[in-house]
């Protein structure tokens, strides 16, 4: 990629287990770049390729398996639901020997999901699965996800203030104004005097260096919103630039997608923000705009799939991990 905040985009793509200890590799060693890139972008053809959610029933059941299975990256979630819908919890057949005393069927559908450090990695959905002599029950988040609680004040306000951070990383600057009543936020294309975003020196030192990033794009989110509110404005306006509602500073970074149409973009953002949030918090509800069209069992638009369940992916990691950003906009996980 070009100058800019290139290695921001795409760092949530395909992690596995944000939320625990991560799925053990095949190998220790990456497979060559060739085979990768190729088993890579055969993934994402076929997320966006995807056809299936044409009705309000199927995108309705992808939104609560991704929103409420936590092991794994959201991109990689979406993938397991293009292959397999219907699948309520995904875990290697080593995972689900080893965590819950279960051995995968004969006849078992495998499903592929990315990991970091080679191509792909065989999953299987637990009614694929059956338990071993002695095994113990399963765990409620297994058998009953959407009834399981979890986001504290403390952790949304923590996911808040990280993404705000590392949104400057990405030439983004976030301030409050007075908007509508109806208007919680708003995203534009800017340009204009560069960013500063403070990091500590590395090598342990005290030294705190101060980074200039171009500005790219101005979000205005309403004043008075609480954190959960803010949270979940504030994702839909960044789902809007990663979507590439308002174009793109780079082709790699993300497709300029700034002529799809008014009600696509609106689809895309609000299922971004719906996932984030709802990943953060299980209080979250499905947005009233989207809950109405699905409620009243309306066709989907025809949107990617292929951007939301990216953009999603990515403002997870904005969320959860401290980027560093070099002058040159050059970003890598540092924590």
């Amino acid at each position: 990629m070009s100058s800019g905040a290139a290695d921001l985009v795409g760092q949530g793509a395909f992690d596995l287990d944000l939320e625990g200890p991560r799925e053990p590799d095949l190998e220790d060693d990456a497979p060559e770049a060739s085979g990768a890139e190729q088993a890579r972008q055969s993934i994402d053809d076929l997320v966006r390729g995807a056809q299936r959610y044409r009705t309000s029933a199927q995108y309705l059941d992808l939104l609560r398996f991704v929103g409420t299975s936590r092991r794994y990256g959201p991109y990689n979630l979406v993938l397991v639901h293009v292959q397999r819908p219907g699948s309520t919890h995904v875990l290697t057949a080593a995972r689900w020997r080893e965590a819950h005393g279960r051995v995968v069927r004969a006849d078992a559908q495998p499903l592929l999901v990315l990991q970091p450090r080679g191509p792909v990695v065989v999953v299987h959905d637990v009614s694929d699965t059956e338990p071993l002599d002695g095994a113990p029950p399963l765990p409620r988040e297994i058998t009953e996800p959407l009834a399981v609680t979890f986001g504290s004040d403390a952790d949304v306000r923590a996911r808040l203030d990280r993404l705000e951070d590392n949104l400057i990383g990405l030439g983004v600057r976030v301030s409050t104004g007075r908007l509508g009543s109806q208007q919680a936020g708003s995203a534009r294309a800017a340009s204009g005097r560069s960013l500063r975003r403070e990091r500590r020196a590395r090598g342990g030192r005290q030294q705190t260096i101060t980074e200039q990033v171009p500005l790219r794009y101005d979000v205005v989110l309403r004043e008075g919103l609480d954190p959960r509110a803010r949270l979940v404005a504030l994702v839909h306006e960044v789902a809007h630039v990663l979507c590439g509602h308002l174009g793109t500073p780079d082709p790699l970074w993300w497709p300029d997608r700034s002529r799809v149409a008014h009600d696509v973009e609106e689809w895309e953002a609000e299922s971004v923000a719906y996932l984030v949030a709802r990943r953060a918090d299980s209080s979250v509800q499905v947005p009233p705009s989207l809950h109405q069209h699905l409620d009243r069992g309306l066709q989907p638009p025809v949107f990617s799939l292929e951007r939301v369940a990216k953009a999603t992916a990515d403002v997870e990691a904005y969320c959860t991990r401290r980027l560093r950003t070099a002058e040159t906009g050059k970003a890598r996980p540092t924590s």
